[in-house]
């Protein structure tokens, strides 16, 4: 009696401890891109689901998702849906694409949906290169010239005190950034201590409520990139809700489900206040035209075009491929009109260290001439 006991309860919590370390894995978004494509011609082939899955989980590279599809392989034997299955996976599947793939199994349309999921975790990564390609110069520059200063302070002002104290009247500039510079070697560790403990602190409190908040307002607010930023969200969130409603699903509940992947809270909370107008019974053109701030009059028009002509999955996608572009094109500027001003900043710092340097010197040989 106890063997009978003891079974079930080991069968029990041996699948959970599993799904629950399954779910932290992360994986490649083009190896989960060739697998729902590869799930679609499956299936288009006529080859049973679980079977379909099963393949699936032995052909990738990344040994991760192949881990994943073999679970989801397992609760589908189980008797669970696709859609449910992948629900598991929150981190990977968002609920977009679960939505969609629930649509098409209840539609009998899943091959055709798993291309759609397919072609937009595409267009959204490409997207979030090109933002990350707009970020990403900038970034590079001001860390080297950040090592560069630290460089300067650890390895080349030392060797200049030895050399500068013997020189009569040193510049009061050149005293001030030696005086500084011995500070910083002298209090490093506690320096970099405090550097930690603000930049944990903030960490903490980004991933708080009140913290994204407040990222989602910097980001609509922040000069040169807020045009970025906002172009880059009218597009997934036009792209989001056409596939969705060409997957069938209600407008309101498409909306609700858009807001959870818009990727900022105050958009978010905009499309919830949108969702409760739509379900009182006013249209969508005229629910987004209330928040002017957030779409502009041309995006509402072409909305507006959508619903009158029956047309709005189709003006939808073309809205994201408008504001894509436009991301491409903002992209391409801000790295244009970014990189002289850091080159300046970069002299800047140069210029700065070398009049400290060459400032004593030249004081010097001036006294010597004299």
């Amino acid at each position: 009696m106890k063997k009978k006991k003891e079974e079930p309860i080991q069968e029990y919590i041996a699948p959970d401890k599993e799904l629950k370390k399954l779910q932290r894995i992360k994986v490649s978004v083009s190896h989960l891109l060739i697998s729902i494509k590869s799930i679609s011609a499956l299936l288009k082939a006529s080859i049973p689901l679980a079977e379909t899955i099963k393949t699936v989980s032995e052909q990738s590279t990344d040994e991760n998702l192949n881990k994943l599809y073999a679970y989801i392989h397992t609760r589908i034997e189980k008797g669970s849906t696709l859609a449910d299955a992948m629900a598991l996976f929150p981190k990977i599947f968002n609920e977009t694409i679960v939505s969609v793939v629930d649509a098409g199994e209840r539609g009998g349309s899943l091959e055709k949906n798993l291309i759609f999921i397919a072609e937009t975790l595409k267009k959204e990564y490409e997207l979030k290169r090109k933002m990350r390609g707009a970020i990403i110069y900038p970034t590079i520059i001001i860390t080297l010239t950040i090592a560069e200063f630290i460089g300067m302070i650890f390895i080349v002002l030392p060797k200049m005190e030895a050399l500068f104290s013997s020189f009569p009247n040193i510049p009061p500039l050149t005293v001030w950034i030696m005086k500084t510079a011995l500070g910083i070697r002298t209090n490093w560790l506690i320096i970099l201590i405090i550097i930690l403990a603000i930049l944990i602190l903030l960490r903490l409190f980004l991933a708080t409520k009140p913290g994204k908040r407040f990222t989602s307002w910097l980001s609509l607010n922040m000069p040169i990139l807020k045009t970025l930023f906002v172009s880059n969200i009218l597009s997934s969130f036009s792209r989001t809700l056409s596939v969705l409603l060409a997957s069938g699903i209600p407008i309101a509940k498409a909306l609700k489900i858009t807001s959870t992947t818009i990727g900022n809270s105050i958009y978010a909370d905009v499309l919830n206040e949108i969702q409760n107008s739509v379900n009182e019974g006013q249209n969508l053109s005229n629910s987004l035209a209330e928040y002017e701030k957030h779409f502009n009059k041309s995006f509402v028009k072409m909305v507006a075009v959508g619903e009158v002509s029956g047309t709005l999955e189709e003006n939808l996608m073309y809205l994201h491929e408008y504001y894509s572009d436009e991301v491409t094109e903002i992209s391409n500027n801000i790295i244009t009109f970014v990189e002289p001003l850091l080159l300046i900043f970069v002299g800047i710092i140069i210029g700065l260290l070398g009049v400290t340097i060459l400032m004593p010197i030249y004081q010097l040989m001036g006294s010597i001439n004299a």
